[in-house]
């Protein structure tokens, strides 16, 4: 019966830290994960290139930007549309795949 205890007070405990809210992150620190750390408002959880996919994927928190130039230097977002510059990617709040447009798909 002591030992059945023990097992329910540390189920128990383990629960609560695990669903204990994460404090939010702030510009440059890092956030996601598997722990889900939130970024602070107006700021992004932006993955490192190519990692498009996984659901513990980190990222670093960035502002999100509200202004971009037109200048022209294309990436592909995981979203598979070609942003024409990082900039326009952040803002649209999409991971970055890779540098250069999008390869067009076969037909």
């Amino acid at each position: 019966m002591t030992k059945m205890l023990w097992r329910f007070t540390f189920a128990l405990a383990l629960s609560a830290l695990i669903s204990a809210p994460a404090s939010a992150a702030k510009v440059g620190e890092m956030c996601g994960g598997i722990a889900g750390i939130p970024c602070d408002k107006g700021l992004w959880c932006d993955p490192q290139p190519g990692q498009c996919r996984g659901a513990d994927i980190a990222g670093t928190c960035v502002q999100i930007p509200h202004k971009c130039t037109k200048e022209y230097r294309p990436v592909c977002g995981c979203d598979d549309k070609t942003y024409g510059n990082d900039c326009t990617r952040q803002a649209a709040k999409v991971a970055k795949k890779s540098d250069g447009a999008c390869p067009k798909p076969y037909r």
